[in-house]
């Protein structure tokens, strides 16, 4: 057999090309041919480290989802392993199917990045995110691969589909879910179909908007944000909703509007998913804030502090019974990595126990929060607004820690600085038991920027 040879030498690389959440750029930053060495890159890495002979591949909505899929399909067959190829389907279900099938797996999604966004994640063979050594050794391969086609592999009809995880989602024991009225907005993403229809088949009144798949997003920004939620605001008060529920473009976040059409802050929804779970080892990122520590340890429970988007590693690690980020809700018994869907039985859940979602709320710590992104065109500009903001604080500073961007805290008040690891953003988190002292943080912000 002929032994084809393609060298790609602009795959060298001065900086790694993965960030928070596997490899997202703009398309055309990521293109087809990214994707090709991408996926015979991972078949490399999955023959060697998870002794695989088989890849998962999914993809979300976006145009370009599927070229890219395809040119990661046409990698990993040329490496010489079969693709079972799962079609668009939310990141949940590909990451289910690595699970259930023990095999790892390659999605391409941006999440809830705009349209004009792409990007590239590979899953191990327990249905858990590349860990970061897993990335780095995967770099290494894609800088200076040569493809062969001596050994080709097959495309096989998918082992674990979506209806699979219907089936597995609608058995689990831990879902009770209240049959309120709700408003559901999945943001024309790949939760327009699954994730209504499992709710339906929960016996919840659904009223949905944005509801058909488009990879355009013309519903709304795919990000679940104050901002990008207010029609499904005016949908939860003018039909009277018990509340509202929002996913990004993947479905691995969920956004939350109260019947009154007020958006629920992030880590209420961590800490009220926590107290359904009874969780007693949580582990959590940098930017969730205090009142999720509160919530746990007032249940006898510990709460890890970990770095943003490597939080499966920390998993793995230490061990944990539930993992969150804002937005974001995993629980490790259910499979190692976050859903939305899943998430959004489990706050419904919650819901049927305590009787309504006013009522879990009023349980919840009470901090203010405020969450801002800033273009970063230079390095400068985030030296700049790290430097601002301490010179801001006026002295005021009890612990900075710098263990993922920089954090300044300030009696049970603190202020985190990072760099977007999707996008070219510097994010800014605060939060703080006194408004006040939010709105001056943001004062200080605007001036900078």
């Amino acid at each position: 057999m002929k032994v084809f040879l393609i060298i790609f030498p602009v795959l060298l690389m001065s900086r790694r090309i993965f960030g928070t959440a596997g490899i997202r750029a703009l398309f055309g930053e990521i293109d087809a041919r990214l994707s090709l060495v991408f996926g015979y890159s991972f078949s490399l890495l999955s023959k060697e480290r998870f002794l695989s002979k088989m890849v998962n591949i999914g993809w979300d909505c976006r145009t370009t989802s599927k070229l890219l899929a395809y040119a990661s399909m046409a990698g990993v067959m040329q490496g010489g392993l079969d693709v079972c190829s799962l079609g668009m389907v939310p990141y949940p279900v590909i990451a289910k199917a690595c699970t259930a099938m023990k095999s790892p797996g390659i999605y391409i999604t941006a999440s809830h990045n705009p349209p004009e966004y792409n990007g590239i994640k590979g899953f191990r063979n327990n249905g858990m995110e590349l860990l970061y050594d897993e990335q780095i050794a995967l770099e290494q391969i894609m800088e200076s691969v040569n493809i062969k086609g001596d050994e080709i592999g097959n495309i096989i009809s998918p082992r674990y589909a979506k209806e699979d995880y219907i089936l597995d989602i609608e058995r689990d024991e831990k879902l009770n879910p209240a049959e309120l009225k709700v408003a559901v907005d999945p943001a024309n993403g790949t939760a327009s179909y699954i994730g209504i229809k499992i709710l339906n088949d929960f016996n919840i009144n659904l009223i949905s908007i944005n509801s058909n798949v488009d990879g355009f997003f013309p519903g709304r920004r795919p990000e679940p944000t104050e901002e990008n939620l207010e029609n499904l605001s005016k949908v939860v008060r003018s039909e009277n909703a018990d509340l509202g529920i929002a996913w990004d473009g993947d479905a691995d976040r969920i956004a939350v509007i109260d019947k009154n059409g007020k958006f629920v802050p992030q880590y209420v929804i961590s800490c009220i998913i926590a107290m359904y779970l009874r969780a007693k080892k949580v582990i959590t990122s940098v930017d969730m804030g205090n009142g999720l520590r509160e919530a746990v340890e007032r249940q006898g429970g510990e709460v890890i502090v970990w770095k943003l988007g490597d939080l499966h590693s920390k998993l793995l690690e230490v061990g944990a019974d539930f993992v969150t980020e804002p937005w974001k809700i995993m629980d490790p018994k259910w499979g190692p990595f976050f859903d939305g869907i899943r998430a959004a039985l489990l706050l419904l859940s919650a819901v049927n126990e305590w009787g309504s979602l006013s009522s879990l709320m009023a349980e919840i710590p009470v901090y203010h929060q405020k969450r801002l992104s800033l273009p970063l065109r230079k390095e400068k500009d985030y030296e700049r607004i790290v430097r601002g903001i301490k010179e801001g604080l006026l002295g005021r500073i009890d612990l900075i820690d710098e263990m993922d961007g920089v954090k300044f805290i300030s009696g049970s008040s603190w202020i985190l600085i990072r760099r977007s690891g999707t996008e070219p953003k510097i994010r800014v988190y605060m939060e703080s038991k006194d408004e006040e002292w939010i709105r001056k943080m943001v004062k200080i912000i605007e001036a900078l920027a």
